[in-house]
């Protein structure tokens, strides 16, 4: 680690300047998304390219020089975009979220403290790669990139000193949680890609709902946690770890998984609302979702949170379709955002986002 000693400017200066990253960080995000859809729209491609370049150039007015040379290097890498040496990806957009994340994060140690410590070896292995392109190898060279800037790439470690719900099996109620559990945990030996899954989505959809006041019921919750994928693993491993797209008749053959899943709860007059949710945690609250095409008001909001936690924790994690590095807590917070009001309740987006928010803070003061 090196050692950095902050200019001797006003704390405003840093405030300032850390309310204009946060706004170029929703500029830059809005043009990552855009040119995912429109890898070659030009406008989005100046955009993004005049975001990272503004934040050089701020940086630079007020001497935090150590993070422009990285800045730089990304910069270099949007303008090769620009002038088609290559087509922008969803690596080159991970690597801009994490830039702007490690460029935040700097200017406010700078502005608690006078003397701030930063990783400029692995920053220098970062700014070499990225002089050292491989054009014909891109999508590898571009995640060796992405990597070394940020070998954390998601906030599971954030999530596994948080509460879960405690069990006691004395309680039938907890016998009953016990016992899915212990089903969801032998299910997931199904797929390498499902390991750990459940309790990660339970207990980042315990912290969503317990910021919101607890509306929906924790134990409920729960059930519907361990419970609402269970059915996947009665699925044939053709489609589970299918590379491609699925057929038509594939996909409404993974549809069939909720059913089976809420099969599980059928008989259980206690766990119905747990049920309700597992039944609903595909729908859309635009009305585009399945099994039966509800919308908004008629989706419940455990549903609503567990497609939340169901989404994001399919953008943070490997997939067998998907192989390339697990997305940053960034991006996927971004991609959350953009669901809000098609495939995903507004509501309980803010709330998730809220709570994100929060967990990343306590995690910065630590």
């Amino acid at each position: 680690m090196a050692l950095f000693t902050r200019p001797d400017i006003s704390t405003d200066v840093y405030i300032e300047l850390m309310d204009e990253i946060k706004e170029l960080h929703q500029q830059a995000e809005n043009s990552v998304i855009a040119l995912e859809s429109a890898p070659d729209s030009v406008s989005h491609q100046a955009s993004l390219y005049r975001a990272i370049h503004t934040i050089k150039g701020d940086l630079g007015i007020i001497g935090l020089t150590p993070l422009i040379p990285l800045i730089g290097a990304v910069e270099n890498l949007l303008d090769d975009v620009r002038n088609q040496r290559f087509s922008f990806n969803a690596s080159m957009g991970d690597i801009v979220f994490n830039l702007i994340d490690h460029v935040y994060n700097f200017v406010q140690s700078c502005k608690d403290s006078v003397r701030v410590e930063y990783p400029d070896q692995r920053y220098q292995r970062v700014i070499g790669l990225c002089q050292a392109l491989d054009y014909k190898h891109i999508d590898t060279a571009l995640r060796k990139v992405l990597v070394t800037l940020a070998p954390e790439l998601v906030i599971t470690a954030d999530l596994n000193n948080k509460p879960t719900y405690t069990l006691n099996a004395q309680d039938n109620a907890e016998a009953d949680l016990s016992f899915f559990e212990s089903l969801i945990t032998h299910a997931e030996q199904r797929s390498s890609y499902w390991q750990g899954r459940a309790q990660r989505q339970l207990k980042l959809a315990l912290i969503i709902n317990r910021h919101a006041g607890s509306p929906v019921d924790d134990r409920q919750l729960t059930a519907a946690c361990f419970v609402h994928d269970f059915g996947m693993s009665f699925l044939p491993l053709s489609i589970l770890h299918a590379k491609d797209a699925l057929s038509d008749a594939q996909s409404n053959t993974l549809k069939t998984h909720v059913y089976l899943s809420a099969k599980l709860l059928e008989n259980l007059p206690q766990w119905q609302k747990a049920k309700q949710m597992v039944l609903q945690h595909h729908e859309r609250v635009d009305g585009e979702g399945y099994p039966n095409g509800l919308k908004q008001s008629d989706i419940c909001d455990g549903a609503k949170i567990l497609a939340i936690v169901d989404t994001f924790d399919a953008m943070t994690h490997e997939r067998a379709h998907n192989h390339h590095l697990k997305r940053p807590y960034s991006r996927a917070h971004a991609e959350i955002k953009r669901l809000a009001g098609t495939q995903l309740c507004p509501y309980w987006v803010t709330v998730f986002n809220e709570a994100m928010t929060e967990l990343i803070r306590v995690k910065r003061t630590l």
